[in-house]
């Protein structure tokens, strides 16, 4: 099984799994003298089931990232914790440039007026930059899910 496709046995299970504690949830009362509409002690079993696939999953998932590599050199965990940080800069850069910008709508001359204190278009490329470095990054994560065989 390649990693990608574990990728996706993996986000299938933890979709099962959510499905099964909804009804748990949703069988968990009745009113006195009915039955619920499923057994919470069956759907508890099937989920115990599910999470146990879940667990193995994700070990298999780890142990693979951490052995594997990209074209590059860096082992895959390795390039999703730099993508993970690259899209945290992202986010700060792209958060921090709208803040920065001045609100239009100054009713008189007389109110108070707000100026950026730093460079919201220098802030902009930036991000720009780093959401490219990310998709390449992600690219060559993809690529290497799918040639790298599950431990």
């Amino acid at each position: 099984m390649k990693l990608a496709e574990a990728l996706i046995e993996r986000k299938s299970v933890k979709t099962k799994m959510e499905e099964v504690k909804k009804r748990i949830y949703q069988n968990a009362q009745v009113q006195e003298g009915d039955e619920p509409t499923e057994s919470p002690s069956e759907l508890l079993e099937e989920l115990n089931r599910e999470t146990k696939k879940f667990e193995e999953f994700v070990i298999r998932i780890n142990q693979t990232n951490n052995v594997a590599k990209l074209n590059n050199g860096m082992t895959i965990m390795e390039a999703l914790t730099k993508r993970d940080m690259l899209r945290y800069k992202h986010y700060i850069y792209t958060n921090l440039a709208d803040k920065a910008t001045p609100p239009a709508s100054r009713y008189s001359q007389r109110e108070i007026k707000f100026v950026p204190a730093v460079s919201v278009s220098e802030l902009r490329k930036k991000a720009d930059e780093i959401a490219k470095e990310c998709r390449l990054l992600d690219t060559k994560i993809q690529e290497a899910n799918w040639i790298t065989e599950l431990l």
